[in-house]
C-alpha cells in the first residue's frame, strides 16, 4: 500500500507543479520487402513498401518508397529497413506452447530442480528465456496452455508493459484437471485442500469446475485449458477423465466470462463430448473418429494438431514411442484436412525445445497440407482462433506491425521457415541480421511491479 500511495502522491504532485508532458513524436518505419506475402492465401508481390507508424501498419505500397513518396512529410522520423533481398510475411503464431517447460533428461527426480519443487519464480525465469527464443524463431504471438497461477502471467505482463521484448502471450494459467488426472500435480497431503486445488487447477464435479474457471479468470487468464483425457507426457492413459457435465461446466463458464476454452483430448468420446459442449479448440485430437470430425466441421471447432509432440525427440527418449504408432495409425491430421476441419497451428513446444516450433510446418506439409495453407494456418487461421483477426495475421493497413523475413521462398521449401533472420514485433525490431536485440531493450516504465 505504501508504494501505491507514494506513487499516487507523486503523480498528483507532478500534475500540479509541472506542465503537461509533450507526447513523443510518431516513429515511422519504411520496410522495403523484396517479396511480400501480405495475406497468406493470396499471391505474394514483389518490391513492396510496408509503412509502419509506431506499432501499426498504415499502408502497403508498390515500389521502394522514401519518406516523401510515402507521404510522411519532410520532418517525419522515418527509418528505412532494407529487406529487398528477403521474403517478408506476417509474424507466425503457435496456439499450443508451455513456456515454463523444456525437456531436461538430466534433471533429478527429487530434491532441488525437479518439477514439483520448482517455484513460480524459477518458472518465470524459464518463461522469459523461452519466450525470447520463441520470438527469435519468428513467432510473435503464442498461446500458453498450462503453467501455474503466477509465472507466465508475470512474463506476459512484463512484455505488454514494455519491460522486455517477447511474443504476445495468451495465458491459460493452470490447466484444469480432475483429481489424479492428466495435469493434477498436487501431493497427496494437499489433495483435499481447497486453496491448493484452486492454485493447481484441480476440480471434481461441475460446481468445483465452474469455480476453477472463475479462479483462472480472476487471475487474468486469456483462455481456459482443460484436460479431458490422459496424455503421453504424464503416462495417464488416453481415455476420458471428465464426465460430460464437468466438460459442459468448464466450457459454459469460460464462455460466460468471455474466454475461449481449449480441450486436451485424445479419445474420440471425449472429443465429441467437448465439441457438443461448445469447446473452441481440440488440442491433439489423435484418436478422433469420423463422427467427431463431422461435428467439428459443423460447429467450426478448431483442431490444434501438435504433430511435433508426437515425434521424437520431444519428451520421449526411445526411438519409436507409442505416440508415433498412434498418430500413424489414426492419421487424425490427414483426415481432418480432408474433412474440411479448421486447423490452427500448434506445436506443444515445451515437450521439445522452444525455438524449434517451425518444424511443425514440415510435418504438416509431409502429411498433405500445401505450404501456403500451412502458413495461413499459422497466421490467419490461428489469429481467428485467438480472436485477434482485427490486429494480427496479415500485413495490411490497420494491423499491428508483426512481421518476419527470411532468405528463401517458403512456398518452394517450407523448411525455410526454420531460418528466420528478421523479426519485428509491434513495430519494434526484435531481430535483425540473424541477431536478437538486447533482452530488456524497451524504455523502462516509470515504476516497478
Amino acid at each position: 500500500m505504501r508504494r501505491i500511495l507514494s506513487g499516487t502522491c507523486l503523480a498528483f504532485a507532478l500534475s500540479v507543479t509541472t506542465p503537461a508532458l509533450t507526447a513523443s513524436p510518431d516513429h515511422f518505419a519504411l520496410v522495403h520487402a523484396g517479396t511480400l506475402l501480405a495475406v497468406p492465401g493470396r499471391a505474394p508481390e514483389r518490391e513492396m513498401t510496408i509503412i509502419v507508424k509506431n506499432d501499426r501498419i498504415v499502408g502497403v505500397r508498390h515500389g521502394y518508397l522514401d519518406a516523401a513518396a510515402a507521404g510522411l512529410g519532410s520532418g517525419a522520423d522515418a527509418e528505412v529497413i532494407d529487406l529487398r533481398d528477403r521474403y517478408v510475411l506476417p509474424g507466425l503464431m503457435d496456439a499450443h506452447v508451455h513456456l515454463i517447460d523444456e525437456p531436461s533428461f538430466g534433471r533429478r527426480s527429487s530434491g532441488r530442480g525437479n518439477r514439483a519443487g520448482r517455484t513460480p519464480a524459477q518458472a518465470a525465469v524459464n518463461a522469459m528465456v523461452y519466450a525470447r527464443r520463441t520470438l527469435a524463431a519468428g513467432f510473435t504471438t503464442v498461446r500458453d496452455l498450462g503453467s501455474d497461477d503466477q509465472a507466465v502471467f508475470a512474463v506476459r505482463d512484463a512484455i505488454e508493459a514494455g519491460r522486455m521484448i517477447g511474443p504476445r502471450i495468451l495465458v491459460a494459467g493452470s490447466a484444469l484437471a480432475v483429481t489424479g488426472g492428466h495435469g493434477d500435480s498436487l501431493p497427496l497431503d494437499a489433495t483435499g485442500d481447497p486453496h491448493s486445488r484452486l492454485h493447481d487447477g484441480t476440480c471434481d464435479g461441475a460446481s468445483e469446475c465452474r469455480q476453477a474457471v472463475r479462479y483462472q479468470y480472476k487471475l487474468g487468464a486469456d483462455v481456459i485449458k482443460f484436460t479431458s483425457t490422459g496424455g503421453f507426457s504424464w503416462n495417464t492413459g488416453l481415455e476420458p477423465q471428465l464426465f460430460p457435465d464437468e466438460i459442459e461446466a468448464i466450457v459454459s463458464t469460460s464462455h460466460l466470462v468471455g474466454l475461449k476454452a481449449a480441450a486436451h483430448a485424445y479419445s474420440a468420446t471425449s472429443i465429441k463430448q467437448a465439441v457438443r459442449a461448445g469447446v473452441d479448440s481440440i488440442e491433439h485430437g489423435f484418436l478422433v473418429d469420423d463422427e467427431g470430425l463431422s461435428l467439428m466441421r459443423k460447429a467450426g471447432t478448431y483442431l490444434v494438431p501438435t504433430l511435433s509432440a508426437s515425434y521424437p525427440p520431444p519428451i520421449f527418449r526411445i526411438p519409436n514411442p507409442e505416440s508415433v504408432r498412434i498418430r500413424g495409425e489414426h492419421r487424425a491430421f490427414e483426415r481432418a484436412l480432408a474433412a474440411g476441419v479448421r486447423i490452427a497451428f500448434g506445436t506443444d513446444a515445451g515437450t521439445f525445445a522452444h525455438g524449434d516450433n517451425a518444424k511443425e510446418f514440415g510435418l504438416m506439409v509431409k502429411f498433405g497440407m500445401q505450404p501456403m495453407d500451412a502458413i495461413r494456418s499459422a497466421t490467419i487461421t490461428t489469429a481467428d482462433l485467438f480472436g485477434l483477426s482485427a490486429d494480427v495475421g496479415t500485413l495490411e493497413a490497420g494491423r499491428v506491425a508483426d512481421l518476419i523475413a527470411l532468405a528463401g521462398d517458403p512456398l518452394e521449401d517450407v523448411a525455410r521457415l526454420l531460418q528466420v533472420d528478421f523479426v519485428m514485433k509491434s513495430g519494434r525490431i526484435a531481430k535483425q541480421g540473424g541477431r536478437m536485440t538486447a533482452p530488456f531493450s524497451h524504455p523502462p516504465p516509470s515504476a516497478d511491479f
